[in-house]
């Protein structure tokens, strides 16, 4: 069978935590989820491929089809997020109408929301939880034509009814998953506006979080980790089979397990690959040693989450740093000549306007050479969410997926800053920190391609001209 993974483009929402610029600039990265499922896909014998009309120019819906009738497709693939919802749906419907093929649909939303998204008739099968077994036993009941009844893992309609089966049972385990398909995708597109070289392309090696920050919805799901054999293997792959120099590791926290990130280090070091790479980490995880191995082993940046500047907000959302703790990991690790990026809440729980100003002080004081701000937002299932569904009596993501609610930016219910302010002081947070005459001179000196520098002269246009998402009118492109 014959399966095309469809990518649609994206556009930012009023209800993202990254103002518009930041959305639509910060990171150009690879399709990963449907890498995954279309190499899931052709180890049990079908034949993939995947579109990504999102890399720039983009791909009209035309072009799409057109690429989904060469390649005689038998079904179509969709990864669903809460962002992408609705553009998602729209080029399901359209792909759908003009070739009457039938349309799975997978990724952690389908673990919410179910029922809800089946209620969209554009779509057949959703996959629930890991597709490592699921997957293949779906594509397998389609090609057959045979009866679904109680697959695990599968929601369908029989008749007028939706059916949703429990996931899988099977504990998610990165060893027995195949590599992202990433042959079937065009790494020489790919970048974020810091990356240095080509061909670019991002990792997951590990799924949630052992921390317990009060604001964050990852520390929900269960940590679980791709062995270092396995991991190097990986961006060995990359390294000599798709020319791939850099490497952004997605982890929610690559450095929680020393040992594990040690191993990793000295087996990409024992291999002689050569690769720059990225990652995220919190400074309470991280020491000498450590910064010393993934140096050696090709680390040129680190992304810490700082969050905020206040000492008294820091332990109100359960983050267990201390500020002094910051300043000494970031100084620890320039002095290893690692880029440092620090990740920055605008409103969180128990902020105030002081608090944030506090915040934008000490991001400029830190020696680091990125920053990025967010907006506190409630993503689905998480535990800001629940204070949001408390405080409007509804389920504004449940609203949104059935098609009832429009684009909205939901409320910020932990804290007495308006939501006019929050706006207002994340923009004035990216202005004071990337036009510094002393930034914008470092930034401009470290520039090594055309290419980056005009990803840097359409960002800085941007933040210009950023408008606020509480201004803007009407529900984006619903």
């Amino acid at each position: 069978m014959k399966i095309a993974f469809v990518f649609p483009p994206f556009s930012h929402k009023r209800f993202e935590e990254d103002i518009d610029v930041v959305s639509r600039e910060f990171t150009q990265p690879p399709p990963i989820g449907l890498a995954y499922a279309a190499a899931i896909a052709e180890n049990a014998g079908h034949e993939a491929i995947i579109i990504d009309a999102n890399y720039r120019p983009g791909l009209t819906k035309k072009q799409v089809l057109d690429r989904i009738r060469a390649f005689g497709a038998d079904l179509l693939g969709f990864m669903l997020t809460a962002y992408m919802f609705r553009q998602t749906l729209d080029w399901i419907r359209y792909l759908k109408e003009k070739t009457g093929k039938p349309v799975v649909t997978g990724n952690i939303l389908l673990d919410i929301y179910a029922a809800e998204i089946m209620t969209h008739s554009e779509i057949d099968y959703g996959v629930i939880g890991p597709a490592v077994r699921t997957l293949p036993a779906l594509l397998k009941a389609i090609e057959r034509n045979e009866q679904i009844g109680g697959m695990r893992g599968v929601c369908y309609r029989r008749g007028d009814d939706i059916i949703v089966n429990p996931p899988d049972t099977l504990r998610e385990d990165f060893d027995i998953l195949p590599f992202p398909a990433r042959h079937l995708l065009p790494n020489h597109k790919y970048s974020t506006i810091i990356s240095k070289k080509k061909n670019f392309t991002i990792m997951i090696t590990s799924k949630g979080c052992t921390g317990k920050c009060g604001f964050c919805y990852i520390k929900n799901i269960p940590y679980s980790a791709r062995s270092p054999e396995r991991v190097v293997d990986e961006i060995e792959e990359c390294n000599r089979k798709y020319g791939i120099r850099e490497i952004e590791f997605f982890d929610p926290i690559f450095t929680l397990n020393k040992n594990r990130v040690i191993h990793i280090c000295r087996e990409i070091r024992k291999r002689n690959i050569k690769i720059a790479w990225a990652c995220r980490a919190r400074v309470d995880h991280m020491d000498e040693e450590m910064l010393d191995e993934m140096r050696a082993a090709g680390c040129r940046r680190i992304y810490y989450g700082v969050e905020c500047g206040n000492q008294n907000i820091l332990n109100n959302i359960n983050k267990n740093i201390t500020l002094k703790q910051v300043k000494d990991m970031i100084g620890l690790t320039k002095k290893r000549g690692i880029l440092t990026l620090g990740f920055f809440l605008i409103g969180a729980p128990g902020d105030t306007v002081e608090s944030i100003e506090e915040t934008i002080k000490f991001a400029l004081e830190l020696d680091l050479d990125y920053a990025q701000f967010h907006k506190t937002m409630a993503k689905p299932a998480g535990v800001l969410y629940e204070q949001v569904k408390k405080y409007t009596g509804r389920d504004y993501w449940r609203e949104y997926i059935l098609g009832t609610a429009g684009e909205e930016r939901l409320p910020s219910p932990w804290t007495e800053v308006s939501e006019e302010e929050i706006e207002r002081l994340t923009v004035k947070a990216y202005r004071k920190f990337y036009f510094r005459p002393s930034r914008l001179f470092k930034i401009i000196a470290g520039i090594q391609s055309p290419e980056e520098f005009f990803r840097y002269v359409r960002s800085g246009i941007g933040m210009l001209m950023v408008k606020s998402d509480i201004n803007k009118t009407g529900h984006g492109a619903e």
